[in-house]
């Protein structure tokens, strides 16, 4: 059976159907243009190069693919990308974990400029949900493991989000939206800068009344919406040698779910706020170095029958160095994560506990003619838990002009949350996970045409779950599984004269090692499309993403059946300074389970009016 049989077996003809429109569509269509390879990029080596450079398998989303998407959330925009899969308890603002190839959303570091994000309550991971797109102008997607360079938890890859910053003349502008279910976005923002100087305030709320998320354990049939209010400020200075940044982003979400019978309404309120302060230093042609301040800070309130709280911090003290010597690249960083985590559950223990990291970490890239090396190697010291020494090699060699291949080898580790280890539920010997990742690919550019094949395999040992159902149940978090992720990622983009075309094919074998069994919640075959072109005026764009069956436990004694989602979105210039946005999401209405008990929105429709004064 192929591929194409294969996930066609899963998705109701009707879905098909529109899903091979689409495809009709991009014989006259085309997608989101794929990056240039001399686009500048920092999440790779955390410190910038070309994308050409990069022996990793890596994505970027710049502000024009973000602001023509239209989409509604951060995972909405993810969800498009190679190797990534969402689940979601529902609709936007409900519980969200994103799969990068295959592994769980606590094996991906996110960043937020430079700062990491992510919560020390439960698994960790970052809280997708609560991210506000309004506020994000790039993101930057790293497949596989760099616990060599970010340490904990860069199993699986690092996604890098970069917020709005100000730069050249003043501008200033405002976006106005609504939508189905009482869906509304307010956004306005003024940037700029001049003589050295540079500055930005951006403020923006998006809300909606939802509908019925529903819920596995109980019926509530009111509305789940929710509303995400966000504030981003950024200043920067740059004199002769120095450069200084600081950047700050807040937001507040209120989100409503089912938990409790009626006519209870639960809710949980979760407050953000990231900020850095920055000095990078060129004190010569061969050496610069960088220091950084970073804290992110979560807050979370749930209102439910049995009110709980959660309250984590995580404060980071970074100083990087970097040499240039002739054909080499020389780093070596010192780095300070202090993480502190307070809870009040009336299920658990509470904890009011914290943790400290050290780590030193250096690398090397050398790169002559059509060969390039790279080296890193990191030692991070955990305070009254087990330290871990991990490392990377990649070697990338250009096979004539239009073809590159590239191989890699990285070991990656995650340590315990603080939820895991200090809340009374943590076995005796509880260690941190251990990743080994092999992979290789061939990339081939041809002007405007790319192609790429990316093969891996990544081997987790000592995962940490929790064991509820061994004889006796343990009721704690222990090492109890190791877990094999294998797959081929194929992708390719094209632009012929105004036509724009986009896909990739994942082909994913993600198995637990103690049972043979697949890990729930990840399917086996993934296909995405993306398309836009230029018509009358109109920039016409459209998003096809099919995806086979899914069990839902570790068992695999039960499953959701494969699905397929087709968005559409259509802008427009009206004159120099309006534009119009519209967006369709779940085209065919379809009704599929994004979590096993929960329910998706249906067919939803956005129109947006944003003004941006041209100078």
């Amino acid at each position: 059976m192929t591929f194409f049989q294969a996930i066609h077996a899963g998705v109701p003809a009707r879905m098909s159907a529109c899903a091979l429109a689409v495809l009709g569509l991009c014989s006259a269509a085309g997608a989101q243009t794929a990056p240039a390879l001399d686009t500048m990029v920092v999440t790779a080596a955390r410190l910038p190069q070309p994308l050409r450079t990069v022996t990793a398998d890596m994505s970027v989303i710049d502000a024009a693919a973000i602001e023509r998407s239209g989409a509604v959330g951060v995972a909405d925009l993810l969800s498009q990308v190679p190797g990534v899969q969402i689940t979601r308890n529902g609709g936007p603002g409900q519980i969200t974990s994103v799969s990068l190839r295959g592994a769980g959303n606590q094996h991906t570091a996110v960043f937020i400029d430079g700062v990491r994000y992510s919560s020390q309550e439960m698994q960790g991971g970052a809280v997708w949900e609560a991210l506000p797109l309004a506020q994000i102008e790039r993101i930057e997607v790293l497949r596989g493991p760099a616990a060599a360079i970010y340490g904990s938890d860069a199993m699986g890859g690092v996604i890098q989000i970069f917020t709005r910053r100000g730069d050249g003349p003043l501008r200033a502008y405002a976006e106005a939206g609504l939508g189905s279910q009482h869906s509304s976005k307010v956004a306005t923002g003024l940037q700029g800068g001049a003589n050295g100087w540079s500055y930005g305030l951006h403020v923006a709320d998006e809300r909606s009344d939802g509908f019925n998320v529903g819920s596995p354990w109980v019926a509530n049939p009111d509305k789940d919406g929710y509303a995400n209010s966000s504030l981003g400020l950024n200043a920067g200075l740059k004199q002769g040698i120095h450069q200084f940044d600081a950047r700050l982003l807040h937001n507040r979400l209120k989100a409503h779910y089912d938990q409790s019978p009626p006519p209870f309404d639960d809710f949980d309120t979760v407050k953000n706020t990231t900020g850095s302060l920055r000095w990078q230093a060129a004190w010569s042609d061969r050496y610069q170095s960088v220091v950084q301040l970073g804290q992110s800070r979560n807050d979370t309130q749930r209102n439910t029958t049995t009110p709980e709280s959660a309250k984590g911090n995580s404060t980071n003290y970074l100083w990087q160095n970097q040499w240039k010597l002739g054909a080499h690249r020389l780093n070596l960083d010192l780095e300070r994560r202090e993480d502190r985590l307070t809870t009040n559950y009336a299920w658990t223990q509470n904890t009011d506990s914290r943790r400290v990291q050290d780590s030193l970490s250096a690398g090397w890239r050398y790169a002559n003619g059509a060969q390039q090396f790279d080296a890193n190697a990191r030692h991070d010291r955990i305070r009254d838990q087990q330290s871990k020494t991990t490392g990377g090699l990649g070697y990338g060699l250009q096979l004539g002009d239009t073809l590159r291949w590239v191989a890699s080898a990285g070991t990656a580790f995650r340590t315990p949350t603080l939820y895991e280890r200090f809340t009374g539920q943590a076995a005796i010997d509880l260690k941190p996970e251990s990743s080994t990742n092999l992979e290789t690919g061939l990339h081939y550019t041809a002007g405007s045409h790319q192609l790429s094949a990316v093969a891996y395999r990544n081997k987790i040992k000592n995962q940490i779950t929790y064991d509820w159902t061994s004889m006796p149940a343990c009721n704690c978090y222990r090492n109890w599984e190791s877990v094999e992720l294998k797959g081929l990622t194929l992708s390719g983009a094209t632009r012929l004269d105004r036509l724009n075309l986009g896909l990739s094919l994942d082909f994913l074998n993600p198995k637990n090692l103690e049972n043979g069994k697949l890990l729930p919640y990840r399917s086996k075959r993934m296909f995405k499309l993306t398309a836009d072109t230029q018509v009358a005026g109109w920039t016409l764009g459209s998003e096809a993403q099919l995806y086979s069956a899914r069990f839902t436990d570790a068992a695999n004694s039960d499953s959701l059946g494969g699905y397929g989602v087709v968005n559409l979105y259509a802008q427009r210039k009206l004159n120099k300074d309006w534009a119009l946005l519209a967006r369709i999401n779940n085209l065919a209405d379809r009704d599929y389970a994004p979590t096993k008990g929960y329910a998706n929105g249906g067919r939803t429709l956005f129109i947006s009016m944003k003004w941006a004064p041209q100078n």
